[in-house]
């Protein structure tokens, strides 16, 4: 069984867990500050799901959280309009003192070149980033 490259990006956020942890139940707020993956606001699409601009995926897609925002633990789900959601992106949060630390975990997909790998990358750093200022300002 093959396995994918990882990353895992953290940001220290220095606000109550329980506010972070809400913003990131709410997919309708993702695309306030994940401005590098999406490019406008979600949708509806009935059942917890959302429909919301991803130029990466080609246009529109499907979008979902699952969550339990009392433990921090978050799975989001992609999927082009009409297909199948991936495995899930996971973020967790850590509570850290009177803050929280946001673990979030990429997979290299098969056939991703080193640099939309790496673009990848400076682009959640950027989003997590955003999500830190939102929260700390």
């Amino acid at each position: 069984m093959a396995t994918l490259e990882t990353s895992t990006l953290t940001v220290t956020i220095d606000a109550p867990f329980e506010r972070v942890a809400a913003d990131l139940g709410d997919p309708t707020t993702h695309p306030e500050w994940a401005t590098e993956f999406f490019a406008g606001p979600t949708e509806p699409a009935g059942e917890g799901e959302y429909v919301v601009p991803v130029p990466l995926m080609g246009g529109r897609a499907r979008y979902r959280v699952e969550a339990d925002p009392d433990r921090g633990i978050f799975d989001l789900y992609l999927a082009s309009v009409g297909g199948e959601f991936g495995p899930p992106i996971p973020v967790r949060l850590v509570r850290n003192g009177g803050g929280v630390d946001v673990l979030w975990t990429l997979a290299r997909l098969p056939g991703m070149s080193d640099e939309q790998w790496e673009a990848g990358l400076a682009g959640m750093e950027l989003e997590l980033q955003n999500l830190q200022r939102r929260h700390t300002s």
